[in-house]
């Protein structure tokens, strides 16, 4: 392999590892955010927390889901816009059920 290949191939490398980690990164800040939001303003516990995960998409862009440990078959939506986080959505975990109860709808979504 030449001297430049090989030059080529350690900088696409570096800059995939570096992307991958701040990628990493934001996904675990943003999980945090929203946890401290869900603690500090909604009054849960971490323990109500089943799971929550931050994707990068289409629209939105970012979107953090969780799933309380409550109600383990729903789906929340939040994002953060304007330094402020909010649910924008929810949904049932498998299909669709025209007449189920969330239990954790907030009040903007009402």
């Amino acid at each position: 392999m030449k001297k430049r290949t090989k030059i080529i191939l350690v900088i696409l490398i570096i800059v995939y590892g570096a992307a991958s980690l701040a990628l990493h990164s934001f996904r675990n800040q943003m999980n945090n955010e929203v946890i401290h939001y869900l603690v500090d303003t909604r009054d849960y516990k971490n323990a109500d927390l089943y799971k929550i995960y931050t994707q990068i998409g289409k629209a939105p862009v970012v979107s953090t889901t969780v799933i309380f440990a409550d109600e383990p078959n729903a789906r929340y939506f939040y994002r953060k816009e304007k330094k402020r986080i909010y649910q924008y959505s929810m949904a049932s975990v498998k299909g669709t059920d025209p007449n189920y109860t969330f239990k954790h709808i907030e009040e903007s979504l009402l």
